[in-house]
């Protein structure tokens, strides 16, 4: 039994026990009662909120954090990440998504979808580390039928054997976009996933160019390409979406579909466009926030994250109600859980013990008039104080419990400095 004590929830002070991974019960703090657990963590002064999820990334960028920055998107593709992508190892991508994971811990987050190679490495770092995953089997044919066969073997390997996971990962499957897996290859993994019950993640209507691109190669717009080939559903979960027009916006919402909003990494890369909130909330598509990779945000902290999200949105409609701080929380907690099958996202009692405690006492979040705006406005991953997932303590006190902090680092740096010598010679 872990038990938070006194902590602030909502507003009130309350006491959380969890038990077996799930929370057993949340009740009303009463000094008098006895501190009956396996472990107690004093809470006192600090805000319990359920922890982050994060919607798209590519976990092993980490190696990629402020190589190749201030270039354009297929420039910054063409001569730094899919060279290194190229010559990536096994061992790359392991030591990458430590530090990711490392980073995740430290700012509140207990899950991320991914979307990657060497999934395998993956999967070993998050189960050391402790969180929970979508492991995206990637799929990119190019067009071309021999890399299709072999994607096709790979992805049904990581399917038949998606069960010796455990239960905080899951398989997804991950064609990588429509303007690099054909149709045909599109239809055959909207049936896979149809058949085992899994999601889809793929990059969608990110830039300009797709689009006129799926346009001119295909006589319609990319949602609804989608839907020809029978990937909407709502296992569909479609990353950017920055231009969608409303046609296809209601496709997505009829299907049940989700979408992942990235918006630092789209102002980074100057996509051009900014994903419309309020326009997908009323055709009743699904949002949840991502940060995307390191090499193009360049961090995972989806706090910042959250307050980039809710003003970009209120630029865009010119509205300062647009995406309110309650909301934006939501795209990194309740929305996502649902997304995703992770219970309600919520602390109460029978829901998944991931929860995070926040430090809301310092000067830049004080007076402390509202705890959520403050969350979304004022702070990041810094006030993270301690992060549980599946009822495990990751980090208390900043103190990460699960890894050596400083092996990680340095195993990652070591990493980065031989891939890019690689690449650069």
């Amino acid at each position: 039994m872990l038990l938070l004590r006194n902590a602030l929830l909502d507003g009130r002070r309350a006491d959380i026990r969890i038990r077996d991974g799930v929370i057993a019960g949340v009740e009303p703090h009463d000094p008098a009662a006895p501190a009956e657990a396996d472990r107690v963590i004093e809470a006192a002064g600090l805000h319990a909120f359920p922890s982050l999820r994060n919607g798209h990334t590519h976990a092993a960028m980490t190696l990629f954090r402020g190589w190749g920055d201030d270039l354009p998107l297929m420039e910054w593709l063409r001569t730094h990440i899919w060279p290194a992508e190229e010559r990536m190892t096994a061992d790359d991508v392991y030591h990458g998504t430590r530090l990711a994971l490392v980073e995740m811990i430290r700012s509140g987050t207990t899950y991320f979808n991914d979307m990657y190679w060497h999934a395998d490495a993956v999967a070993r770092a998050v189960d050391e580390l402790g969180l929970r995953a979508h492991i995206g089997s990637v799929f990119i044919d190019h067009g071309d039928d021999d890399t299709a066969r072999r994607w096709r073997e790979d992805v049904l390997r990581r399917v038949e054997e998606r069960d010796a996971l455990g239960p905080r990962m899951q398989v997804a499957l991950a064609p990588h976009a429509i303007y690099t897996v054909s149709p045909e290859n599109l239809e055959w993994l909207g049936g896979l996933a149809r058949d085992h019950d899994l999601l889809l993640h793929i990059h969608l209507s990110e830039t300009r160019d797709e689009v006129e691109q799926c346009v001119a190669a295909h006589g319609v717009r990319p949602a609804h390409l989608l839907e020809r080939v029978g990937l909407l559903g709502p296992n569909l979960i479609a990353a950017h979406g920055v231009y969608l027009d409303a046609e296809e916006m209601a496709l997505l919402g009829e299907a049940g579909a989700t979408i992942v909003t990235n918006p630092t990494a789209n102002l980074k890369l100057a996509v051009g466009g900014i994903f419309d909130y309020d326009a997908a909330k009323a055709a009743g598509v699904r949002v949840v926030l991502g940060t995307d990779g390191a090499g193009s945000n360049n961090n995972l902290d989806l706090l910042e994250e959250m307050k980039i999200a809710a003003l970009v949105q209120k630029h865009r409609a010119g509205d300062a109600t647009s995406l309110p701080a309650h909301e934006a929380l939501a795209l990194a907690t309740t929305a996502p859980a649902e997304a995703f099958r992770l219970g309600s996202g919520r602390i109460e009692a029978g829901q998944p013990a991931d929860l995070i405690l926040v430090d809301l006492s310092g000067p830049s979040t004080q007076p402390a008039h509202d705890p959520v705006s403050d969350l979304v406005y004022a702070a990041n991953g810094r006030a993270v104080h301690t992060t549980i997932c599946d009822g495990r303590v990751l980090m208390h006190d900043r103190a990460l419990e699960v890894a050596d902090e400083a092996e990680v680092v340095r195993e990652a740096v070591r990493a980065a400095r031989s891939l890019v010598e690689r690449v650069e010679g």
